[in-house]
């Protein structure tokens, strides 16, 4: 399957749903209510027992003794339940159409069979209730009393004795190849559901920021003016959540330039500018969501300035380099904030070489979080912004 049990118990981390599951849920919701799938896949309607505002649920029926019935995957202390015992068992079940009924609680000595049915027929509702569907009934009227049962009893209208007329007992469909083309849009779309889902799981992001490979051993001494050269690079990475798949999207600019003042083992000053509107999100393709969010029309570029000096030590000049914190000023989106973090910094024959990477909170720099999948997925409210930069001294 898609996701793995223990992700979804987690989805449900102390019986409510997380931000994924919420999300799933309205997904489902949708696509239950207008019956695109079989007729025991439906969306409960039900008045909120605090603000009587509808609140949907996208349930599985099952089917006992020739009558459907809702049970509560996560036990009897979940919304939808509570929310039906404070209607009074009124609610709506909307499956292409909306049809008032009312939902009648079980006893728990009658319950065990009915659990049973319900773990066979709901697949999803399987990793939440702790017995195996194919338990002995005992097992089952073992937890009776956690896991509610309700039958659905469909309203009586003035046809009831007409033809066709549904009161909840389950009746055989002449509408076979309706039904088949249903299934088949379903299946097709959790196709493509699964495939863009793995997609995004199996798509490649860039390694994080770090030195290169060292030159042959430096000489001298460091001090002098150090320019930003080829070979730099800098970028954003935000994580993104796909139907419950976790993964980064990762924007890089080559467009950075700058200076660097060192006098003897300490760097006095430095300023590093980025030209955001080389931003690409794979080096090629431009990345459209970063460009949205930074506005880089209005906000084509983003500077970092050191603010403290940097004693560099005796290890730079090593294979390894030195790590050394730093604090600075980041301006970005035309706002300009005070951070500290660590940079790794080498010097080597060819120049010298820093990395780093500073958490940024989109909020604080008034960035407007970059658009993410709707229902299905979204993006973080925060990144990493991580550079490297490469250096060659001019001279005193």
């Amino acid at each position: 399957m898609l996701l793995h049990d223990d992700r979804l118990r987690a989805m449900y981390a102390g019986g409510r749903g997380d931000a994924t599951a919420r999300r799933f849920a309205r997904f489902w919701a949708a696509v239950f209510g207008a019956g695109l799938v079989p007729r025991r896949w439906v969306t409960l309607e039900v008045a909120g027992r605090r603000t009587g505002r509808v609140t949907r649920f996208p349930l599985g029926m099952a089917r006992w003794q020739d009558r459907w019935f809702l049970v509560p995957m996560l036990g009897g202390d979940c919304n939808w339940v509570r929310n039906v015992r404070a209607a009074g068992g009124r609610a709506v079940i909307r499956h292409r159409r909306a049809r008032p009924c009312t939902l009648t609680e079980i006893p728990p000595a009658d319950r065990a069979p009915i659990l049973r049915s319900f773990l066979h027929q709901v697949p999803g509702a399987r990793p939440h209730v702790p017995v195996d569907r194919d338990a002995p009934l005992d097992a089952f009227t073992a937890i009776s009393d956690r896991y509610p049962a309700f039958r659905v009893d469909f309203d009586n209208d003035a046809h009831r004795a007409g033809a066709g007329h549904d009161d909840g007992r389950v009746r055989p469909r002449a509408r076979h190849r309706l039904r088949w083309f249903a299934a088949i849009a379903v299946v097709t779309v959790l196709g493509l559901l699964g495939a863009a889902a793995a997609a995004v799981a199996l798509q490649p992001s860039p390694a994080a920021l770090t030195l290169p490979a060292a030159g042959p051993p430096a000489s001298g001494s460091p001090a002098g003016h150090w320019r930003i050269t080829a070979g730099s690079v800098a970028g954003f990475r935000v994580e993104q959540t796909f139907l419950g798949v976790t993964s980064e999207v990762t924007g890089r600019a080559e467009g950075v330039t700058g200076t660097m003042t060192v006098t003897g083992d300490r760097i006095d000053t430095a300023e590093a500018r980025i030209d955001l509107l080389t931003l690409t999100s794979d080096g090629r393709e431009p990345a459209p969501q970063f460009a949205a969010s930074l506005e880089t029309a209005r906000f084509p570029e983003a500077t970092v300035r050191l603010t403290g000096p940097i004693p560099l030590g005796s290890t730079p000049g090593t294979a390894t380099g030195t790590v050394v914190t730093a604090t600075g000023e980041l301006t970005l989106h035309g706002v300009t904030r005070t951070v500290t973090t660590t940079l790794s910094v080498r010097r080597d024959a060819e120049g010298l070489a820093i990395a780093g990477a500073v958490p940024v909170r989109f909020a604080d720099w008034d960035i407007r979080t970059p658009t993410g999948y709707g229902v299905l997925g979204s993006l973080a409210d925060h990144g990493i912004a991580e550079f490297l930069l490469i250096l060659r001294n001019d001279g005193p």
